[in-house]
C-alpha cells in the first residue's frame, strides 16, 4: 500500500473522517467535527496495521468508506491520456 499516495473519506449522516499520510510515516485524521489526531509510526508496517484496524473500527461503527482519492505529489505528471483530455475541456471552454 502506498501511503503517501491516498487518502480515505468515511461518511455516517452529515459527519465525515479524511484520514491521509503525512511526511516520515504518519497518520492524519480529520474529523469528526473538528476532531484532528496525528499519529507517527516508527515503520511502514505498523501505519499499515494502525490503519487497517481503524478503518475496520470505523465500518465496524456504522461508518461507509465514500472515496479512496490518489493524492497528487507535485513532483508527478499525469499520464499523456488525461492531461490531453484536460487542454481540450480547457480549449472548448474558451470557445
Amino acid at each position: 500500500m502506498d501511503h503517501d499516495a491516498h487518502a480515505w473519506l468515511f461518511v455516517r449522516g452529515e459527519e465525515s473522517i479524511r484520514i491521509t499520510t503525512g511526511p516520515a510515516r504518519t497518520l492524519l485524521i480529520f474529523g469528526p467535527g473538528e476532531a484532528r489526531q496525528s499519529c507517527d509510526f516508527t515503520d511502514a508496517a505498523a501505519l499499515t496495521h494502525f490503519l487497517e484496524s481503524y478503518q475496520q473500527r470505523l465500518l465496524d461503527d456504522g461508518w461507509i468508506l465514500g472515496i479512496i482519492a490518489e493524492r497528487r505529489r507535485p513532483d508527478r505528471q499525469a499520464p499523456p491520456e488525461r492531461e490531453r483530455r484536460a487542454t481540450e475541456r480547457r480549449t472548448q471552454k474558451s470557445e
